[in-house]
């Protein structure tokens, strides 16, 4: 399971959906990963934060231990052949949804966050929500 971006912030937030969702996930021996994309779009945030240094300590206390996938080669290509495939079809993507896209597509993955409709409707992408 990969955890979008937007999971990874209502965790940091406490939201309890997302949290049951994570001990659920937990209880069943799934996985949480997260990606390369998140990192850069989490410390990002954290970046333009007027609370910077916390919300740096709040980033590194969600993902410190949670396992992730780079964005390689192959789900760079794949990332690019899925936001080409959208702007072909006059639908919009996030460069950086595609890229998550494009991992989770690789590697045979679900992507776990509140914006389904984000991921809806890529070949090979399935998403789960809470």
């Amino acid at each position: 399971m990969i955890a979008d971006t937007s999971y990874l912030i209502d965790v940091m937030r406490g939201d309890p959906e997302a949290i049951e969702k994570g001990r659920m996930l937990e209880s069943y021996g799934i996985p949480i990963c997260i990606t390369a994309i998140a990192v850069f779009e989490l410390y990002v945030g954290t970046g333009l934060s007027s609370k910077s240094t916390e919300e740096k300590a709040k980033v590194h206390s969600v993902i410190s231990s949670m396992p992730a996938f780079a964005l390689d080669f192959d789900s760079s290509r794949e990332g690019g052949l899925i936001f080409s495939a959208r702007k072909k079809e006059g639908m919009t993507i996030d460069a950086e949804d595609a890229m998550v896209a494009g991992i989770a597509r690789l590697n045979h993955e679900t992507v776990l966050t509140r914006n389904t409709r984000h991921f809806s409707g890529i070949e090979g992408v399935r998403t789960d929500s809470y």
